[in-house]
């Protein structure tokens, strides 16, 4: 294989990994890669050695790690205001809820935490809304991934995930994904609330949802005075080759919510309201502390300003189609069954149930890739990746199936 170098395996502090294994929940099964610091494209073990970054946080370093601009917006901001609370007025909220509108054409913003906490607040305006209608269910979709707080696990289309909790809780229904009848006939059948969904199921491993399938269970929603949701946690913010995913196909969304890279990496989340999903939740009604906090504002307004002044979404879309012609090179030598990609968000399904083996043979080279399965393979680069990052990644793919290029 050329040009991919063989380095031997990563390493972490054994010190450090004894704390975590008796400190830390075990919630996690962490790889043996200890990462001490990053930029740009790559990040740095603990070891020294650099690995390329095709996880980029899941989706929350797009514009790279420790972007100068993101770095001086944070330690200017820190130096002179970091928490007060929402019991007052800062300007970087103020000015972050102007620009987030603008870029959704409209609406008001409630900033949480993280993707769960804004899609926590998305389903109350649901439930709410439902409940002013006499009822209703909220509907999800099979594969689907919000969260993991009681509520939105419960809109979880993961049973695995659910049951050891007893969830879902009442009032929310799953749906196959992709199958416009069973959509129709929930909605012809009883009175539904709310439907949420993400453009693209990401944790399950990258699948498109389509504008044909949007664009029904939106008018369904509105001919049922249902709210419809979009889930942009993951696919927001140029991810997709858009502004918001949803975008791209043509769609109108009562709730549009945020996360992941909406701060760069520091904990941020946002839920737009827009249109009849306003005036729904009322003052007391919801909260947070934290939520929409100077620092992280201050963050987020530096990665609007990099996502206006870049302008990828053409760029997002030739490294998105490069990156996808080598996956899909590994379909033509038999290695692989099929290639999803929307933007520079991309999955590949392997023949044999080795894709956390081919993770850990990529650590071993350098680059780092994510398994969402025992066959599927996800791709998050940073919205900045050259074409040789890109290269490089695919030469290490057809080195792992055997099919490396002559």
């Amino acid at each position: 294989m050329t040009d991919v170098p063989l380095d031997p395996p990563m390493a972490v502090d054994p010190e450090v990994a004894a704390i975590d294994a008796a400190f830390v929940l075990p919630t996690y099964a962490r790889l043996p890669l200890q990462i001490v610091s990053g930029s740009g494209s790559e990040v740095v073990g603990v070891d020294g050695r650099r690995y390329l970054d095709f996880v980029t946080g899941l989706s929350v370093c797009n514009f790279g790690h420790c972007h100068p601009r993101m770095v001086a917006a944070i330690q200017r901001q820190a130096a002179q205001l970091i928490h007060t609370s929402n019991l007052f007025l800062t300007e970087p909220q103020a000015q972050l809820a102007r620009r987030l509108s603008r870029l959704a054409n409209g609406g008001r913003v409630f900033f949480a935490n993280s993707g769960a906490e804004a899609n926590e607040c998305a389903l109350k305006i649901a439930r709410k809304w439902g409940r002013e209608r006499g009822g209703g269910s909220i509907v999800y979709l099979e594969h689907s991934f919000h969260g993991r707080t009681m509520g939105t696990l419960s809109a979880t289309g993961q049973p695995s995930k659910q049951e050891p909790f007893g969830l879902p809780l009442p009032g929310y229904r799953m749906l196959p994904r992709h199958d416009i009848g069973a959509l129709r006939s929930v909605f012809a059948q009883e009175p539904v609330a709310a439907f949420i969904a993400e453009p693209v199921q990401g944790e399950s491993g990258v699948h498109p949802l389509g504008a044909a399938y949007l664009q029904e269970a939106q008018a369904l929603c509105a001919r049922h005075d249902a709210l419809f949701i979009m889930d942009e946690v993951q696919t927001g913010l140029g991810r997709c080759g858009a502004p918001f995913a949803y975008m791209r196909y043509d769609l109108d969304p009562h709730v549009v919510t945020l996360a992941k890279s909406l701060a760069g990496g520091l904990p941020m989340g946002a839920a737009i309201a827009r249109g009849k999903a306003e005036g729904v939740l009322l003052a007391g009604e919801h909260g947070t502390t934290f939520g929409g906090g100077p620092v992280p504002a201050a963050a987020a307004l530096a990665v609007l300003d990099l996502l206006e002044e870049e302008g990828l979404g053409r760029r997002v879309e030739e490294a998105g189609r490069r990156l996808e012609d080598w996956l899909q090179r590994l379909v033509d030598v038999g290695a692989a069954t099929d290639v999803r990609r929307l933007g520079l968000m991309a999955a590949v399904d392997l023949v044999e149930p080795r894709a956390r083996e081919a993770v850990s043979a990529g650590m071993d080279r350098g680059i780092l890739v994510n398994a969402t399965s025992e066959t599927t393979l996800r791709f998050l680069p940073p919205l900045t990746v050259t074409d040789e990052e890109i290269d490089r990644v695919g030469e290490v793919l057809l080195w792992f199936v055997g099919a490396e290029r002559g």
